[in-house]
């Protein structure tokens, strides 16, 4: 009997509250530390873009004069127009997430604008993502226990957490890709036993074209879906209505970037894919960008290699923990050890007792070879024996449904890195090489981890509690990287090592909100502006984001004098009336 035949059908046994619960710890853990440290750059885009405001003043003509120089909080918030939002996201995020800006600028306007409120609507989609995984497990794949296993494994994926506590869209886009994805196996399903599909269409070129509308790379999800229904759906009824919802989709994009705020979307990737080759070409490692490197066949693989094996939870962070060819070769040749214990364990072969002690006396031995990396070898090895396990399951015999299904989560899973490997290739820069951006396969392939782990589980051979032990052991990589992600020294989800002090314009603010009297008068720091995309360049000489990102953070029922400082350019200072300079804060070094 299969997997899916023992568990075709959910069981009342499992209680609401365990969902709960594991709600609560998704919520609890994307809580923690949300606004310890300063938002970076991208999230300072976010909150200004949100408010109709283009980075740098390009329509705050009124506001930041060239000649004056003196200006006050009330007139940097005069009424934004729709064409001020249209530019600020044109100029200053290439036209992309108008929806995410859309539902931030009204969430901000409930909550408040603080680093919290905004970081707090990732966190939210996030923990829905989380209990949208568990409907669509169980509505799909017919086990509680499935969905159960497959929520609880995405509420402490430290990829989820790490996104959650970022004001940017991709919360928001893993969350409406899954319920695309939902809306869009629910509408094949209709058709399959010959049901009203019609509105899960509908809904589902709704969600794909506000998906769309919130990252541009959903398109890769919408291609991964259409490569599903090319392989796997043979219903001429389907293959029509998804066409039309995809072209909905689409032709709705394509609006956007003829007619509104998307208009110079294609001038400004064809300028950063100029940009980022140079850099690539002549300064791989000295860029204000990162690491940039040639797309060489070499490059290309040791980039994709941790995007790959950061989706399987079994591999996540593996790479970093992995130092030695001739470690890595015993390490696999163990994996091939326990494939080949399982396999004989499941047929009961005289010899897989024996097998079994051996693969427990080299796994033992290996630690003295392994010294400090003893986890993260064995971890590979389990990696392997996974992974196996992956594709025996979806080569078994099963029903229909969960075949098809089970290829779903497969496609899904690959399908939006090999998009961005394709767009690496094309543009000749690793740039676009980054997890972020094929987070959209995380929910599938945590759903194919826990199929792949109750498949351990149920299976009759002894090794599986080697394998199950040494898998437990391997939460410690996730709370490790969790760790590190809560101290602000991941460099692959904080982009850092160095940890950020907290937001130093909001620091200033509020000073400044206790020691500003009437006649006092706020100087902001004004560098000379240097910009790299013709479209970020305004009519002024020098930089005013301080400026901008000071204001967001002072209270609109006061006025506040403020007057650009182009001679000091790191300090945030108040003059009171009689004379007196307070420095209020010291921007040296904290302009994340």
């Amino acid at each position: 009997m299969t997997f899916y035949q023992r568990h075709s059908t959910s069981s009342s046994s499992y209680s609401p509250f365990l969902l709960l619960v594991i709600l609560v710890v998704a919520l609890g853990l994307r809580l923690y530390h949300l606004d310890a440290h300063g938002i970076f750059f991208d999230e300072k885009s976010t909150m200004v873009v949100s408010q109709g405001i283009v980075l740098d003043g390009a329509n705050q003509k009124d506001v930041f004069d060239k000649g004056k120089l003196v200006f006050t909080n009330e007139e940097f918030w005069h009424e934004k127009k729709i064409p001020d939002y249209y530019e600020a996201m044109t100029r200053s995020d290439i036209g992309n997430s108008p929806f995410y800006y859309f539902l931030l600028h009204h969430w901000m306007k409930v909550f408040g604008l603080s680093d919290f409120s905004a970081r707090m609507m990732s966190v939210l989609f996030s923990v829905l993502t989380v209990w949208l995984l568990f409907i669509f497990t169980r509505r799909f794949f017919q086990s509680e226990r499935l969905a159960f296993t497959a929520s609880a494994l995405a509420a402490i994926e430290p990829f989820f957490v790490a996104y959650s506590q970022q004001a940017r869209n991709y919360s928001l886009t893993f969350f409406l890709t899954l319920l695309a994805s939902y809306l869009f196996l629910r509408a094949l399903e209709a058709d399959n036993t010959n049901k009203p599909s019609l509105k899960w269409y509908a809904g589902y070129a709704i969600t794909a074209f506000l998906g769309l509308y919130s990252h541009f790379l959903v398109a890769s999800v919408l291609l991964a879906h259409g490569l599903y229904v090319l392989c796997c759906v043979r219903k001429l009824k389907s293959w029509i209505a998804f066409s039309f919802s995809g072209a909905f989709a689409v032709a709705t994009l394509a609006w956007w970037l003829v007619y509104g705020g998307g208009q110079n979307t294609l001038f400004s990737l064809n300028h950063q894919t100029k940009v980022y080759l140079e850099c690539a070409l002549n300064r791989p490692y000295n860029n204000p960008y990162g690491i940039i490197l040639p797309a060489t066949f070499g490059n290309v693989v040791q980039k994709s290699i941790p995007m790959f094996t950061d989706l399987w939870v079994f591999t996540n962070g593996l790479t970093e923990h992995l130092a030695g060819k001739k470690n890595m070769i015993l390490a696999t040749l163990i994996g091939v050890l326990l494939m080949v214990t399982y396999h004989f364990s499941q047929k009961k072969h005289p010899f897989a007792h024996w097998l079994v002690i051996a693969s427990v006396a080299i796994l033992g031995a290996s630690a003295a070879l392994y010294k400090d990396y003893t986890l993260g070898f064995w971890a590979l090895s389990m990696a392997l024996f996974m992974t196996y396990l992956a594709v025996q399951t979806l080569i078994s015999r099963t029903k229909n449904f969960a075949k098809s299904y089970l290829w779903f989560l497969v496609i899904i899973g690959i399908i939006p890195t090999a998009f961005l490997i394709f767009n690496a290739v094309r543009s000749g820069h690793t740039y676009g090489l980054m997890q972020r951006y094929s987070g959209f396969s995380f929910p599938y392939v945590t759903i194919l981890a826990s199929i792949v782990l109750w498949q351990l589980w149920e299976s009759k051979t002894t090794i599986k509690w080697v394998v199950s032990a040494i898998l437990g052991i391997q939460l410690y990589f996730v709370i490790q990287t969790l760790q590190t992600i809560y101290a602000d020294r991941s460099i692959k989800y904080n982009y850092r090592n160095t940890p950020r002090e907290p937001n130093p314009h909001y620091a200033a603010a509020q000073q400044a909100k206790v020691l500003y009297q009437k006649g006092d008068t706020v100087f902001l720091p004004a560098p000379m502006a240097h910009f790299d995309n013709p479209m970020d360049r305004t009519y002024l000489p020098y930089s005013v984001v301080d400026a901008q990102y000071f204001n967001l953070y002072l209270p609109k029922d006061r006025i506040f004098v403020q007057k650009l400082d182009t001679v000091n350019v790191n300090k945030i200072r108040l003059k009171k009336a009689d004379g007196q300079l307070i420095e209020l804060i010291d921007l040296k070094g904290k302009r994340y």
